[in-house]
């Protein structure tokens, strides 16, 4: 026996099929619809996040020469959607006006140090300062010096995400390079002020493929990190 719902549709089809004007073929459609709204699958309780989900954004600081924009969402243990674009240039520590790259990044994995995971081991690193990478004018950046950094299981935010060159003219950073980067600061996750848009030092890893290991005291950027339970 055919399903009720189908046998209704076909009813519907054979008495119309005939008279083929605008009006029929839009109730057709509308139809066709239906049934295939009744034969999708409810949405189980499943899909909702397991554990609490972190909302990270890093943005270039005002009034400071950076250009870093992304975003996302998630968590360790159901995931992560988002990325962005570190757009190195001019305002790049070390390159010059006429030097330019574009790396897109995809989040896969942040939240408290030791907490939320362990990329590296806990301790203090002293991050590299910026490199000159031109042979001619410097851009307006600051060339940050290198700096010692502690990384401190409860009290630091993470954010690793995969990242490619899909255009760049600067012989150190070729297209076509594919690598992990990460980002580190300081974070209370107890204290309400930690939370929001706030203007903090950050620390740049990159993993070559031998795991992380500090690359650049990156200054200061704007972070905004939020938290739902």
């Amino acid at each position: 026996m055919e399903p009720r719902n189908q046998s209704r549709v076909r009813l519907v089809i054979e008495e119309l099929e005939y008279r083929a004007t605008p009006a029929v073929l839009t109730l057709l459609v509308a139809v066709v619809a239906a049934l295939a709204v009744l034969s999708v699958p409810a949405r189980v309780s499943a899909d909702a996040p397991t554990a609490p989900v972190w909302s990270p954004v890093v943005t270039t600081a005002p009034g400071l020469p950076q250009d870093a924009w992304f975003a996302a969402q998630g968590s360790n243990t159901d995931g992560w959607r988002g990325g962005g674009c570190l757009c190195l240039g001019p305002l790049a520590q070390g390159l010059g006006p006429t030097q330019h790259a574009t790396v897109l990044v995809d989040v896969y994995s942040a939240g408290i140090f030791g907490v939320d995971g362990t990329p590296v081991a806990p301790g203090t690193y002293t991050l590299p300062g910026g490199q000159i990478l031109t042979d001619g004018r410097l851009g307006p950046a600051e060339l940050q010096g290198p700096r010692d950094y502690t990384l401190t299981p409860g009290e630091t935010f993470f954010i690793a995400v995969d990242a490619e060159l899909i255009e760049s003219n600067i012989p150190q950073l070729p297209k076509g390079t594919i690598v992990k980067f990460m980002l580190t600061f300081d974070f209370d996750p107890h204290d309400p002020d930690s939370y929001g848009n706030r203007t903090r030092y950050v620390a740049a890893w990159a993993d070559f493929g031998f795991g992380f290991s500090p690359f650049l005291n990156e200054g200061v950027l704007m972070t905004n990190v939020r938290l739902r339970d």
